[in-house]
């Protein structure tokens, strides 16, 4: 679950200074409230206890979702100016506690640092658009009668696909995958993302898919 730290905050509109919680790690996978939050941009506003105006503050924080396999630094966008210093300082705090992070929570890419909460917001909402498609050709692939292979959350990212890829049943090549993709295609081609696996599918490569998730 999510934990937090005390700092201590001033507030520019009045000067005050005052004690406010921060969270330090937030589990993606579980504390849905606080990734609303992120997602709102919500999440680093205060208010200040003597003028009562909103204040923004950033606090470097931990973001962990090992169903979505990300491990990440979010630092306050001020560092973007010494990010080779502070990506650094991240990595040498992060060597110590991987196992400690990663042992048994499937988490298997190297750590993202980001500069700011847009950043990290940005991808959040990007993977809630590509699970909403991919829940959408999933019910396309079920009633079919296809079997649904998870995709790398990296890989899916980076190359912008579904989550999960449709293939034959008791199949797993390429030549399977593109087959169930391109039908499912030609009856919803309002799906981008299946449209991008059907054309990386189509590219020239060994018959093993490269970006699936091992079981």
């Amino acid at each position: 679950m999510a934990t937090k730290g005390v700092f201590r905050v001033e507030c520019p509109h009045c000067g005050e200074s005052f004690d406010a919680d921060f969270w330090t790690v937030v589990r993606g996978d579980r504390d849905h409230d606080v990734k609303e939050l992120i997602l709102s941009g919500e999440f680093d506003l205060l208010v200040c206890p003597k003028c009562e105006e909103m204040v923004q503050h950033e606090e470097p924080f931990l973001y962990i979702d090992p169903t979505r396999d990300i491990l990440a630094f979010v630092m306050p966008e001020s560092y973007e100016a010494e990010k080779d210093k502070w990506i650094a300082r991240m990595q040498a705090d992060y060597e110590p506690v991987r196992g400690a992070l990663t042992s048994g929570q499937g988490l298997t890419g190297e750590p993202l640092y980001f500069f700011g909460l847009g950043q990290l917001s940005a991808m959040l909402e990007n993977d809630k658009d590509r699970e909403e498609e991919t829940e959408v050709m999933e019910f396309m692939a079920r009633e079919d009668g296809l079997q649904l292979l998870p995709v790398k959350p990296a890989a899916a990212r980076e190359l912008d696909l579904p989550f999960t890829i449709p293939v034959k049943t008791g199949l797993a090549g390429r030549t399977a995958a593109l087959s169930a993709a391109e039908a499912l295609y030609a009856k919803n081609d309002a799906l981008p993302r299946l449209k991008k696996l059907v054309d990386f599918l189509k590219t020239p490569g060994s018959e093993t898919v490269p970006f699936l998730k091992k079981k």
